[in-house]
């Protein structure tokens, strides 16, 4: 797993550096507060991480950016970014939430091992202390909601748990989370058995007021999934309400929509055209 948090303009800068060894170095260091952290056996500070770069120890270079995980570039918003084994996050720190994940949905995955489900929320230490989620900061009238779906990644044990990162976890109502999320999950994974590969990209949205449990609470959610053998795009935006599956049609959208309510910047890599064609799709159903 390689990890790269990135610059946030405004907060901190906060670089990690992790070793390719065994052992796993991983840290984080901001700026802000002089507070630093580690993730697992070792540590290393920003100073020892640059002179490492410097005399090519094998040290992951800072400008990494989980491109094999952002088939169509990273969104644009100021995010933390963060690279698990089987996707990629940005994380809004103000909100201690991720803006968005991307991840791609394939049968070699989700139907080869299908290891238990890990069940192990948890902090995620790879982020600064003042952005992460707690497991007291869900209360139970929410659930503790998926945005990266475990039953999607769980080809191996180190791919299901990361899922169980409370930075891959949004409060839902359980309305909202036991039904149509949970429906949608289930159409992603079977829409990559029939076509073989999807790319997905899903996040919530904080629209104007919100009510809060000490976190803020998503107004909305999104998920984009996208065929790109086809260049076919389906996209959703639901409200977080409770609604069933069978209502799920009603809220199909364009990426456009998404674009404009979410104010982040999806697909940058594509070629304008092809980028302009796709995000004006609302598609009729797959």
């Amino acid at each position: 797993m390689h990890l790269v948090i990135a610059l946030t303009s405004i907060l901190f800068l906060t670089v990690y550096a992790q070793a390719k060894s065994s052992d796993d170095t991983a840290g984080y260091s901001d700026n802000s507060t002089s507070e630093s952290g580690c993730l697992k056996k070792f540590c290393v500070s920003v100073e020892t991480h640059l002179e490492a770069l410097k005399t090519e120890l094998t040290y992951v270079n800072q400008t990494l950016s989980c491109d094999d995980l952002l088939p169509f570039g990273r969104p644009n918003a100021e995010v933390i970014l963060l690279c698990r084994a089987g996707y990629a996050a940005g994380y809004d720190c103000s909100k201690r939430s991720a803006l968005w994940v991307s991840y791609t949905v394939t049968p070699s995955i989700h139907n080869s091992a299908n290891v238990s489900r890990s069940n192990d929320f948890r902090t995620d230490l790879e982020l600064p202390k003042k952005c992460r989620k707690e497991l007291n900061d869900f209360t139970d009238g929410y659930d503790r909601g998926h945005l990266v779906s475990s039953a999607t990644l769980d080809a191996n044990r180190e791919m299901n748990s990361e899922t169980f990162l409370l930075s891959n976890i949004s409060p839902q109502l359980p309305e909202f989370n036991r039904a149509i999320w949970r429906g949608l999950e289930n159409l992603e994974r079977n829409w990559s058995n029939e076509r073989g590969s999807v790319n997905v990209i899903a996040g919530p949205i904080f629209n104007g007021e919100q009510p809060s449990l000490g976190l803020p609470i998503p107004t909305h959610f999104y998920k984009i999934i996208i065929d790109p053998a086809r260049s076919e795009a389906i996209s959703f935006l639901l409200p977080h309400e409770a609604l069933s599956i069978a209502q799920l049609d009603r809220y199909r959208t364009s990426i456009d929509k998404i674009e404009s309510i979410s104010g982040i910047d999806f697909l940058s890599l594509l070629a304008d055209d092809a980028e302009t064609s796709l995000e004006k799709q609302v598609s009729k159903g797959w």
